[in-house]
C-alpha cells in the first residue's frame, strides 16, 4: 500500500512538472557585490530521512557575500530550540563559486567547515568539513539537479542526490515574485560517518576516606557499521514557495522524507582499569535506524539583499 501511495504521488508530481510553465532562468553571478541577511526556521532536523526520536528544532540565522565574479561567503549560526535544549549548536562557514555553461548549464562550487558545540548530538555530528559541486540542466520542461559532496569525518563519505525539479511562476510583476518549485529527490551515500572511534578518561571515585589515583582508567569505544556499502538511504518530495518583494525574500518549504535501508552498527568498549583490560560488544544502532519512520517537516525563512 505504501508503495502504491509513493508511486501515486510522485506520479502526480511529475504530471504537475510537465504542464507547467517554462523554468524561469536564475542569474548565477550579480551584476555588482550584494550582501543577504537571512533567518529561518526548521521544525526537525533531517538527514538522509534520519532524525532523532525527539524533535530537533532549530532558528539558523546566515550572512552571505555574493561577488560580481560569482564567488560567495556565507556563515550560519544554528540555534537549537528543542524542549529542554536551548543553545546554539552549530555553526557552518560555506566558500563556494556559481557557474554558468552556456544557456542551460549552472552549479556551484563549494567547500564547508562546521563547527559544533561540545552538547551537539546530531546525527551529521561526526562530519567535520565538506567538498562539493552541484550541477543544473536546463531541459526546458523541467530541471535536472544532482549534488555531489565528499565529507569528512573519521573517514570519508562520497555522496550524491539527483532529483529533478521545476519552477512555477504563480505571478510575476514589477515589484514582487511569487512561484512554486515541485521537486523529488534520492539520496545515495556510503555510511562512514555512522563509525567513529572515541576515547576518554573515566572519571575518579571520590570520597573522603579514598585516596584518589591520578589516572583510574580509559574507556575507548569503536563503533563500525554491519551492513557497509554505498546504499541508498532516501527520497524526499518538497514544494518549495517563494516570494520577493523588492529585496525581500520570504520561502516556504515543506518536505516529506521516506527513508530505505536500515542502517545497523556494532561497538566495541575497551575499558581499561590499572592496566587491565575490560571488552564488551554491543548492538549501538542508533533510533533513527530502529524506527524508520516517513518524516514531514518545514523549513520557514525570510532574507533580505542589500
Amino acid at each position: 500500500m505504501a508503495k502504491k501511495v509513493t508511486f501515486t504521488v510522485a506520479t502526480l508530481l511529475f504530471g504537475l512538472m510537465a504542464f507547467s510553465q517554462p523554468i524561469r532562468k536564475s542569474k548565477s553571478k550579480n551584476d555588482s557585490t550584494s550582501f543577504k541577511i537571512q533567518t529561518n526556521y526548521l521544525s526537525n532536523y533531517v538527514y538522509n530521512g534520519r532524525a532523532d526520536s525527539l524533535k530537533t528544532p532549530y532558528f539558523y540565522t546566515s550572512a552571505t557575500v555574493n561577488f560580481a565574479n560569482g564567488i560567495y561567503a556565507s556563515f550560519s549560526l544554528n540555534y537549537l530550540v528543542a524542549d529542554g535544549q536551548n543553545r546554539f549548536d552549530f555553526s557552518e562557514l560555506d566558500l563556494g563559486y556559481n557557474y554558468t555553461i552556456g544557456q542551460k548549464v549552472s552549479g556551484e562550487i563549494y567547500g564547508s567547515k562546521y563547527f559544533y558545540t561540545s552538547q551537539s548530538n546530531l546525527l551529521s555530528g561526526n562530519i567535520s568539513s565538506d567538498i562539493g559541486f552541484t550541477f543544473n540542466y536546463d531541459l526546458n520542461f523541467l530541471n535536472f539537479h544532482n549534488s555531489t559532496d565528499v565529507f569528512f569525518a573519521d573517514k570519508a563519505d562520497f555522496q550524491i542526490v539527483p532529483g529533478l525539479e521545476k519552477e512555477i511562476i504563480i505571478s510575476d510583476h514589477s515589484k514582487d515574485i511569487f512561484s512554486i518549485t515541485p521537486g523529488i529527490y534520492g539520496s545515495f551515500s556510503s555510511l562512514n560517518f555512522y563509525e567513529s572511534t572515541v576515547s576518554r578518561r573515566l572519571n575518579a571515585i571520590k570520597g573522603p576516606k579514598l585516596k584518589q589515583p591520578i589516572n583510574t582508567g580509559t574507556l575507548q569505544s569503536t563503533t563500525s557499521v554491519n551492513n557497509k556499502g554505498f546504499k541508498f538511504l532516501d527520497v524526499e518530495l518538497s514544494m518549495p514557495l517563494s516570494y520577493d518583494y523588492k529585496n525581500w525574500n520570504f520561502t516556504l518549504t515543506p518536505t516529506y522524507a521516506i527513508p530505505f535501508n536500515k542502517i545497523y552498527t556494532t561497538s566495541i568498549n575497551t575499558t581499561t582499569i590499572n592496566g587491565i583490560p575490560k571488552t564488551s560488544t554491543l548492538n549501538s544502532t542508533p533510533f533513527s535506524e530502529n524506527n524508520l519512520n516517513n518524516i514531514f517537516f518545514v523549513d520557514l525563512g525570510i532574507s533580505f539583499n542589500f
